[in-house]
């Protein structure tokens, strides 16, 4: 049994096929490997970005803790073509924006932006389908139409 705070691969494995389900993700993957399953990682194919990114393709890194009374999990979104960052985060690091946060990072800024961010989901697969949809209906094509 693992305790509170711990990865938990059964989670990763609902989680990875949340990501393979996104029709802008090309490859799912466990890191630091299979066994021991610490975070996913995802390949995203830029040209089914909107607006279309590219040559190198894009990640998306998911991280994911059992804590109560909410879970820890960080969705991290780095487009290298555009210096384009951004990600959700359920932790402790900004107190002052409550328990989750929106934070994004352009080629033209110093540091990351940080926000305040609701999401509607509760369980760890809808948390991150939502973070996902959030992130390739209104993120992308928001931040980076004009790089």
């Amino acid at each position: 049994m693992r305790g509170p705070g711990s990865e938990n691969p059964e989670v990763y494995r609902v989680l990875k096929d949340v990501l393979e389900r996104q029709s802008e993700v090309v490859s799912v993957w466990y890191e630091p490997d299979a066994i021991q399953k610490r975070y996913l990682a995802a390949e995203v194919d830029p040209v089914r970005l909107v607006p279309p990114t590219g040559p190198e393709a894009p990640t998306i890194e998911v991280h994911w803790k059992l804590t109560p009374p909410h879970d820890e999990f960080r969705v991290d979104y780095a487009d290298p073509n555009l210096e384009f960052h951004c990600g959700w985060h359920q932790d402790d690091d900004h107190d002052d924006l409550g328990p989750t946060h929106f934070q994004y990072r352009t080629a033209s800024m110093e540091s990351p932006h940080h926000e305040k961010a609701t999401l509607e989901a509760s369980s760890p697969p809808k948390l991150l389908w939502e973070c996902c949809s959030r992130l390739f209906d209104d993120v992308i094509p928001e931040y980076t139409a004009d790089s």
